[in-house]
């Protein structure tokens, strides 16, 4: 059948009809990408501002002092808002080569809820001794740590400790050794300043020396003037002496 031009009209309108609707969808696609992409931004943004003004409470275990061979648990909010209801619990239940009185107190101080922990605040417990080292204690635990923070309640935190790793670090150092070293640091840095010092005031530091040297002198000067009166002085006391003596 041969094509009348209303007919071409028609289908020309048809196509374009399809054109556009085509280019709708491709448009409204773009539109639903770019909104699920803002949101998907806004709720990056939002974890972000929310995970920077939340606590951040963790728990080690850490040498008391540098080289010291004692442990000591640590609980400390590292973050920037006030941590609330703290729970910690620990796996295996933990222990100490202390004695049972001393497990007890170490579970004890796991299983309270610590209603508040302030930015910055660092709570140490003794954990145990060099004898953990050597006996069948476990080595390895797994700390959770449950709390709220401004938005409500905070992403579970789980720190594994390995006490093995402090066998071969700052514990099997001699006690003094950290000292030493601090002492020896000291040391140089005196020495660097008294070194620029003398740089610095090594005009004023040669007149002071000159002057000294010249007190010196006139110090000598002064006695070798003063000896001669005295010989004499005395020579004459002696003259004077034997002339009262009769013969």
């Amino acid at each position: 059948m041969e094509m009348t031009p209303e007919m071409w009209i028609a289908a020309g309108a048809a196509g374009v009809a399809v054109v556009a609707a085509v280019i709708s969808a491709i448009q409204a696609k773009h539109a639903n990408d770019q909104v699920e992409i803002a949101e998907r931004q806004l709720e990056l943004a939002e974890k972000i501002h929310r995970e920077q003004n939340e606590p951040y409470v963790i728990v080690d275990v850490q040498p008391g002092a540098p080289g010291s061979m004692f442990l000591h648990l640590i609980v400390e909010n590292i973050g920037s808002t006030v941590a609330r209801n703290v729970r910690i619990s620990a796996d295996p239940p933990i222990e100490t080569s202390f004695g049972e009185q001393a497990t007890v107190d170490l579970q004890t101080v796991l299983a309270r809820v610590y209603p508040m922990i302030p930015p910055g605040r660092r709570l140490e417990f003794l954990f145990d001794g060099p004898s953990r080292f050597n006996g069948a204690l476990p080595m390895a635990y797994t700390f959770t740590v449950h709390c709220e923070g401004p938005f409500g309640p905070v992403e579970e935190l789980e720190y594994l400790v390995d006490i093995a790793t402090l066998a071969e670090s700052s514990v099997g150092q001699r006690p003094l050794k950290r000292v030493e070293q601090e002492l020896e640091r000291i040391r140089k840095e005196l020495a660097g300043l008294t070194t620029a010092y003398k740089k610095v005031n090594a005009p004023t530091i040669r007149q002071e020396g000159e002057r000294q040297l010249q007190s010196f002198h006139e110090r000598q000067a002064q006695r070798a003037a003063e000896q001669p009166a005295t010989a004499q002085e005395d020579d004459e006391g002696a003259g004077g002496s034997s002339a009262a003596v009769p013969g």
